[in-house]
């Protein structure tokens, strides 16, 4: 397993948002985290690259293993594991720089500054998130001039010019109209074919059917039930999740 979570318990301050979440995420597979709003997934999701670190009164029990190693333990580089884990947010955030300084930026950041060098890493990271075609004949242009879609796909390029191990998504498509989600969607698993291992969040059921070969649901800060997608959806064995799917409540 790429990623494990064992046992996790969250709390901000006195509320306890996560209750003993385990979790095992795979690379070249992309699982989905779904469940009503408040259930703890975008708080799991967050604790992957210890995001919740930045929230204060945040505690957390139990262990996040990336490769084997404890994301937690003292002494972790969180920076190094930024790095490995990176994150597309809800809102795509370009930069407002150029299309080619957006995705040279973090390579440079970690030293990297020799031209043909970061022309490479530039030109791999668009094709990876399936924008190369798009915008190759313009890197020059702001970033701030492509379409929503266009820049979901450009914080993509940024995200895998730091070559990853894991990427998380956190409803990369609540912002996009339905051609740029089909876009963001197939470069979401194009990505998780490439060796990474894609979690992704998302309230779009229909989305996480279409996208993720596993699927985690998530209600009041537990993780009810887990297992491949199609199961998932034609098979629930849990009551609540049935009741989920049902539009009974969420």
């Amino acid at each position: 397993m790429k990623m494990t979570a064992e046992n996790v318990n969250l709390w901000y301050g006195d509320f306890h948002a996560l209750k003993g979440v385990s979790l095992n995420m795979e690379v070249n597979q992309v699982t989905a985290l779904i469940g009503p709003s408040g259930c703890g997934k975008s708080t799991f999701l967050k604790s992957l690259n210890r995001m919740n670190d930045l929230v204060e009164g945040c505690r957390i029990e139990g262990s996040i293993c990336l490769d084997g190693q404890d994301i937690y333990a003292k002494g972790y580089d969180v920076a190094q594991l930024r790095k490995r884990v990176g994150m597309v947010f809800q809102k795509p955030n370009p930069f407002p720089m150029s299309i080619y300084d957006n995705i040279a930026y973090g390579p440079r950041i970690h030293g990297i500054h020799r031209k043909k060098q970061l022309d490479e890493i530039v030109e791999k990271a668009l094709r990876g998130a399936a924008l190369w075609d798009e915008v190759g004949d313009r890197l020059k242009k702001s970033a701030m001039g492509l379409s929503g879609g266009q820049q979901q796909r450009l914080c993509i390029a940024r995200t895998l010019a730091m070559h990853p191990d894991v990427v998380l998504f956190d409803e990369p498509c609540s912002a996009l109209d339905p051609i740029s989600t089909f876009s963001v969607e197939e470069t979401i698993r194009d990505v998780a074919q490439t060796g990474i291992c894609a979690i992704i969040v998302t309230h779009n059921m229909e989305q996480a059917t279409r996208v993720s070969d596993r699927t985690a649901f998530f209600y009041v800060g537990d993780m009810v039930e887990t297992g491949p997608t199609k199961q998932i959806f034609s098979a629930p064995k849990d009551q609540r999740l049935q009741d989920y799917l049902t539009g009974r409540f969420g």
